[in-house]
C-alpha cells in the first residue's frame, strides 16, 4: 500500500470552551455524566470517550479527510500517494460513544468543537469535511461561507470562496468519485491557494508505515502557512546513509516511543522514599490495564552498594520509576571522612572501616552506590564486535559502546561538547583503533565517526521550507515531527537538524552522553501536567537542556575530561557493588530464559528502609544533619527536582524498519 503523506491545515475556529447562556464558561465536549462510564444496575453502559491521536477509528477519520481533501484541492505533485491529517483542526477533539451490556458493545464516534458548542457535533467524516474545506480555503474565514450542515443547517448557503487580487493561478481540480459521504458543491476557486501544506516526503514513508504510533501526550495540532516550495540556495551536504540494524535489540532501540532505558546502563531508580543507583539487568512490555492497545516498559534492577551490604533486585513497574544517570548529579558522600579525602575510588576505600564509623557517621550502602557510579561513569566497554583489521590498518569496528552509564549503538544520535555545545552526532562507526605494534586495549584509541547536525529553526513565511533528510534516524525524526506540532501553531516556527558535517571523527571526551528524545523524557523529568502546559504554550525544548555530561562527576577544574578506564566486560564496570551472580540480560538476542521475570520483588522489607542516594541539605550545617540521620525519608518528588539537579541549563538554543543483514543476527 502507497505511504501516507501528512496535509497540515492553516486555521481553526475550534473552541475547547463555549459561553452558555447565563454567560459561564461550559467545556465544548460531553457533559460529566455522558463520561461517566459506570455501568447501571443491570450491566449496561452508555458514555463517551476521548480518542487519543493514533487510535485506530481517530486515523480512520483523518485519512478519510485527507483524501476528501486532497481530491478537492488537488495534489497532483504526488501521484500515487495516500493522505491523512496530520492532526485534526486545533481545539477539535474526537469522541466515541459506547454502548455496551452484557451481551454486546456499540460504538459511534463524534467530532467536538464547533465553535457553536457541544451540541453542535459531527457524526462521521463525511459531515465534517464541508466544514474542513472551508478552513482550508476560505481566506477571510467567514462562517457564512460555509456549507456544512451545522453552520448552514437549512441548506439556504453555498459554499464558495471568496476572491482575492493578485491572486497565484487557481490549482486544477479532479473530479471526485461517486462516495456516500457528503461533498460540497464544487466552488469556483479562481484567486484561492488552498491554506494547507503537503511535505514532500513524510516520516513515515521511509519505513513503508501508515501511522506511527504517538506519546502519551498529544501537542496540538498543526497550523502551517500556505502551500511552500523548497528554500532555494547551494546544495547541502550529502548525508550518510543509515545501515540497518544488525540485531533485535539494536532495532528495539530504534524506535521511537518504545523502551528510553536499556539493559546494562546505569539508572537512578525509586525506592519509595526517595532515588537509588542501580544497573539495568532486563526489560519487557506489558498491556496498560487501563488501556489494552497500549504497552508499558517494565524493568529489573539490581541497586548498588557497598561489597559488604550488596542488595536484591527490584522490578520498577513503569519509567515513570526510573531515570538516566545523566539527569541528575550524584551528592557528596554522606560520610565526612569520605567527602574530606579527594581521589578516593570504590575499590580503594576500607568499607568494613566505614561502616564500622572509622570515617564518621553516614549511610555506607549510600556511599558505596554513589562510588560505584562514578567509576561506572568513568569507564568504556566496546561490544558486538563487526571487523578486525589490526593487521592492515590497526583498526577494529564495534556495533556499539558502554559509555559511562549508557548504552551507545551505531545508526543513533549522541550528545556532543564541541561545536556550540548542543550539537548531535549521529554515529555510523565505533572504531577502535590500536596503538602501533601493541594489542593491547588499554593503549588503543576508540574514536566514533559520524554525521555532525546542529538544530535550526526557521520562521514559518511561504516560499521556505526547512530541508527534508530522510537518512536521519527514525527517533530523531519523528521526535522532531512531534516538536513542530506543539511549536508551530504557537510559535510560527519550525525546526530540523541541519547538517553541519558529514563522516567526522570525535574522541570519546568529545561525547556528553546519549540523545534523549524530548516527546519522551521531558514528561518524567518534569511532571506529566507542566509537561503539558509547556505544550499549550508551544514550548517544548530539547531534552538535552536537563542532562549532564559524561565526566562531570570526576571533573576536576582545569584538568581536561578523560577517555575513562577500558573494562572488557560491562558486568566488570561494576565491581564489587552488584553481586557477583548478576547478570545483564542480552533481551531478545538471547535465550528465552535471560527474557523472563522474577514473579514478585526480591527487596525485603528491611532493605526497602533504607535509601540508596538522596540530595545533599542545601542549607548550613546539613552535613552534620546527614550524619545524624543518614539519608531516609528525604523523599523526592518531581517538584523537588530544580533544587538539586546540576543541570546543564548555561547554553542557549537547543542543543528501520529491521532487516536481516548476513543471517543470524548475535549481539555479543
Amino acid at each position: 500500500m502507497a505511504p501516507y503523506r501528512p496535509i497540515y491545515l492553516t486555521r481553526s475556529d475550534g473552541k475547547l470552551e463555549i459561553s452558555s447562556k447565563s454567560r459561564k464558561k461550559e467545556s465544548n465536549a460531553p457533559t460529566a455524566d455522558q463520561l461517566d462510564s459506570k455501568p447501571d444496575a443491570k450491566g449496561n453502559s452508555d458514555y463517551f470517550k476521548e480518542l487519543e491521536l493514533g487510535d485506530a477509528k481517530e486515523v480512520d477519520w483523518r485519512r478519510k479527510l485527507g483524501g476528501m481533501l486532497i481530491r478537492e484541492i488537488g495534489g497532483q505533485e504526488h501521484p500515487g500517494s495516500n493522505y491523512i491529517l496530520a492532526a485534526l483542526p486545533e481545539n477539535y477533539r474526537l469522541y466515541e460513544r459506547v454502548k455496551s451490556g452484557p451481551v454486546s458493545e456499540i460504538t459511534d464516534a463524534y467530532l467536538y468543537g464547533h465553535p457553536q458548542g457541544r451540541k453542535k457535533r459531527y457524526r462521521s467524516p463525511g459531515d465534517f469535511f464541508p466544514h474542513l474545506l472551508w478552513l482550508a480555503t476560505d481566506d477571510n474565514g467567514d462562517p457564512d461561507n460555509c456549507s456544512c450542515k451545522l453552520c448552514a443547517p437549512d441548506d439556504l448557503q453555498v459554499f464558495k470562496v471568496p476572491e482575492r487580487t493578485n491572486a497565484p493561478e487557481p490549482v486544477k481540480k479532479e473530479q471526485p468519485p461517486n462516495k456516500k459521504e457528503a461533498i460540497p458543491p464544487k466552488s469556483s476557486a479562481s484567486g484561492t491557494r488552498p491554506m494547507v501544506i503537503i511535505p514532500s516526503r513524510s516520516h513515515s514513508e521511509d519505513k513503508g508505515i501508515s501511522v506511527t504510533k504517538p506519546p502519551a501526550s498529544k501537542p496540538p495540532s498543526a497550523t502551517l502557512p500556505p502551500t511552500i516550495a523548497r528554500q532555494a540556495g547551494p546544495p547541502p551536504a550529502t548525508p550518510t546513509l543509515l545501515a540497518p540494524a544488525k540485531c533485535f535489540e539494536q532495532d528495539q532501540d530504534s524506535q521511537w516511543n518504545k523502551y528510553l532505558f536499556r539493559p546494562g546502563e546505569l539508572a537512578w531508580f525509586n525506592r519509595g522514599n526517595a532515588w537509588g543507583l542501580s544497573v539495568i539487568l532486563k526489560r519487557t512490555l506489558e498491556r496498560e490495564l487501563q488501556n489494552p492497545s497500549k504497552d508499558r516498559a517494565k524493568y529489573l534492577v539490581q541497586p548498588l552498594s557497598n561489597p559488604l551490604q550488596l542488595k536484591s533486585t527490584k522490578i520498577i513497574e513503569s519509567e515513570d520509576g526510573l531515570r538516566p544517570w545523566l539527569a541528575w548529579s550524584p551528592p557528596a558522600p554522606t560520610h565526612n571522612g569520605l567527602t574530606n579525602t579527594p581521589g578516593l575510588t570504590y575499590s580503594a576505600i576500607d568499607w568494613k572501616g566505614v561502616i564500622s564509623g572509622h570515617y564518621g557517621q553516614g549511610d555506607a550502602e549510600v556511599d558505596g552506590s554513589i562510588f560505584a557510579a562514578k567509576a561506572v561513569d568513568d569507564s568504556l566497554t566496546l561490544f558486538h564486535p563487526l571487523t578486525n583489521n589490526t593487521v592492515t590498518t590497526g583498526e577494529r569496528t564495534y556495533n556499539g559502546i558502554y559509555l559511562g552509564g549508557e548504552k551507545i549503538w551505531t545508526g543513533e544520535p549522541v550528545r556532543l561538547r564541541v561545536g556550540s555545545g548542543q550539537d548531535i552526532m549521529v554515529i555510523h562507526s565505533i572504531v577502535e583503533r590500536l596503538k602501533p605494534g601493541s594489542t593491547s586495549i588499554t593503549s588503543a584509541t576508540v574514536l566514533l565517526v559520524g554525521d555532525i547536525y546542529k538544530f535550526s529553526t526557521l520562521s514559518l513565511q511561504p516560499g521556505v521550507e526547512p530541508p527534508d533528510n530522510r537518512h536521519l534516524p527514525l527517533r530523531l525524526r519523528q521526535d522532531m515531527e512531534y516538536r513542530n506540532r506543539a511549536t508551530i501553531p504557537i510559535k510560527r516556527t519550525m525546526s530540523f537538524w541541519k547538517l553541519a558535517q558529514a563522516q567526522a571523527k570525535l574522541p570519546v571526551t568529545d561525547i556528553k552522553g546519549r540523545w534523549y528524545e524530548s516527546s519522551a523524557l521531558l514528561p518524567i523529568l518534569k511532571g506529566a501536567d507542566a509537561f503539558s502546559h509547556d505544550l499549550t504554550r508551544g514550548e517544548i525544548g530539547d531534552a538535552g537542556q536537563w542532562m549532564n555530561a559524561r565526566g562531570d562527576c570526576n571533573a576536576v577544574t582545569g584538568v581536561p575530561p578523560r577517555a575513562g578506564t577500558r573494562v572488557v566486560d560491562r558486568l566488570d564496570a561494576f565491581g564489587k557493588s552488584i553481586p557477583p551472580s548478576t547478570k545483564i540480560s542480552k533481551g531478545l538476542d538471547g535465550p528465552p530464559e535471560e527474557q523472563a521475570f522474577p514473579k514478585e520483588n526480591a527487596m525485603p522489607s528491611s532493605v526497602q528502609q533504607h535509601v540508596q542516594v538522596q540530595v545533599p541539605m542545601p542549607m548550613e550545617g546539613a552535613q552534620e544533619e546527614v550524619a545524624k540521620k543518614g539519608l531516609e525519608g528525604q523523599g523526592v518528588s518531581d517538584g523537588d527536582i530544580e533544587q538539586f539537579m546540576d543541570l546543564d541549563r548555561l547554553e542557549d538554543g537547543y542543543v528501520q524498519q529491521f532487516t536481516e543483514a548476513g543471517g543470524q543476527f548475535q549481539c555479543s
